[in-house]
């Protein structure tokens, strides 16, 4: 059997530097691609604060030509009807519907819905199948606490419906607590 020489160098010089070269190019291509990145992020924050300078101006410009326009009368108004209606938005009003649903029964339907939170009072229109339905409706409703001093306004037979159903409406004060 014949002596196995192994030669591992590498003679070929032209490709070394055809390597080298390709290095230095690819090297030489990220850093202008991480230069023209670093440039358009600079350009991005002086338009940004550039843009952040002429809102806060235009911001500032409107809410002082607002408040500056109105007469003290008119600033007072404003702020009434502010209050008002964050007062309105702070009642529970899901509880107050929520028993309202509840206490409807099979045979009950409700038409309408007034509450008015000034006065503490709500009235609601309704139909019942029959006078039991609903005055057990009105029961329900007094039973449950939410709604105080439930009265039945009014009531009458539709008899132009085959059904003859009872339309009635009501009224209640509302303990809002």
């Amino acid at each position: 059997m014949r002596a196995l020489r192994l030669d591992y160098r590498d003679d070929n010089h032209l490709s070394h530097f055809f390597g080298f070269l390709l290095l230095a190019l690819v090297l030489a291509l990220a850093m202008a691609i991480g230069w023209y990145f670093a440039s358009l992020r600079q350009q991005t924050n002086q338009l940004q604060s550039v843009v952040d300078n002429i809102d806060s101006r235009i911001h500032a410009q409107a809410n002082t030509t607002e408040v500056s326009k109105m007469s003290p009368q008119k600033l007072i108004e404003v702020m009434k009807f502010s209050n008002h209606t964050i007062h309105q938005l702070n009642l529970p009003w899901d509880i107050l519907f929520i028993q309202l649903e509840k206490a409807k029964g099979e045979g009950v339907a409700l038409l309408e819905v007034e509450p008015n939170a000034n006065t503490s009072a709500i009235k609601v229109v309704g139909e019942a199948k029959d006078y039991e339905a609903m005055l057990k409706y009105v029961r329900s409703l007094s039973a449950q606490g939410v709604l105080e001093s439930v009265y039945l306004t009014d009531h009458k037979m539709d008899d132009q419906n085959p059904d003859k159903p009872i339309k009635f409406s009501l009224e209640a004060s509302w303990a809002s607590k």
